[in-house]
């Protein structure tokens, strides 16, 4: 019995090691596997307790091994991302930011949660015609919108204040990407692709990169907020992490999506800056999505 739990053991591990290996390769699967190490170490940090159980050195290193690997690009994104105060002297502009699912029925629910929030600014992905048609109930608070038919992955910017607005292709894909001009800072609402498959995952990529060239390029103070598909381990969060973008306060390992799954939780809905002074991050209550809304609160 012993033998076999051994053996049991040893194959999983391994397969456990293959995996997370495959993570590092960009491109799929391996930006697939990326955004569950925390998954994958929790895994490999049981094994490793049961190896100790086991009583077997080389099970013990092989489960080290595995807990080394998933935990050492997490550790470093963690530590090497620059984190913004919570807290700082000055009003501070609130932004709520949703992918509402264009299967999503529930209207209502968003409409109540922006009501309650009562953030500044409200931006949603995945605002299909019938979204766009039932945000309009938001146009008393927000006088200000920018909205257009762009089909079920479209993007859209609610604001009490006035702001100059365009929408762009980025990908492979031609997926749509908003930028609000607001006078003394810039809003970018995306929504890339999923790393579901081959084809995908190059339009993940591509599309990010040329994000985060176009931020890059911004003279003003940057607000970026989306569902990027993608976790703060990510390898295509790369060119955005090489811009030195700012996590504020509270995010970057909370869990977003998928919404009654906690098995499979990860942080793809992200608010990212550049040029902030501070910002504090928190994710609300469920709205009919797969998708959790998250807030931010930013002093520029």
């Amino acid at each position: 019995m012993e033998k076999a739990a051994r053996y049991l053991m040893a194959v999983g591990l391994a397969v456990g090691l293959v995996t997370s290996l495959v993570a590092f390769v960009g491109g799929w699967p391996g930006d697939m596997i990326s955004p569950f190490r925390i998954q994958f170490l929790i895994l490999a940090t049981a094994g490793l307790v049961a190896t100790v159980l086991l009583k077997k050195r080389w099970l013990i290193a092989l489960a080290a091994v595995v807990v080394a690997v998933n935990l050492a690009p997490v550790a470093w994104r963690i530590f090497n991302r620059p984190i913004l105060p919570a807290e700082a002297q000055g009003k501070p502009v609130s932004l709520v930011f949703s992918n509402v699912l264009t299967g999503n029925p529930e209207h209502a629910k968003v409409l109540a949660l922006v009501e309650a929030e009562g953030p500044d600014i409200f931006a949603a992905a995945e605002t299909s015609p019938e979204w766009i048609a039932a945000l309009e109930g938001l146009s008393d608070r927000y006088p200000y919108r920018y909205g257009p038919d762009l089909g079920i992955f479209g993007v859209a910017i609610y604001a009490q204040r006035p702001f100059k607005a365009e929408v762009f292709e980025l990908g492979t894909r031609g997926m749509t990407a908003a930028r609000a001009d607001f006078g003394d800072f810039v809003l970018y609402v995306a929504h890339p692709m999923p790393p579901a498959n081959t084809v995908l995952t190059v339009d993940n990529r591509v599309y990010l990169d040329a994000l985060a060239v176009r931020i890059a390029r911004e003279t003003k103070p940057v607000v970026l907020a989306g569902d990027l598909n993608a976790t703060l381990w990510s390898g295509s969060l790369n060119s955005l992490m090489a811009n030195r973008m700012q996590w504020p306060s509270g995010s970057g390992i909370t869990h977003t999506w998928p919404e009654g799954r906690p098995w499979l939780a990860i942080q793809i809905d992200h608010v990212l800056t550049k040029g902030v002074k501070a910002g504090k991050f928190k994710v609300l209550t469920p709205v009919g999505s797969d998708h959790l809304p998250v807030r931010t609160d930013l002093v520029f």
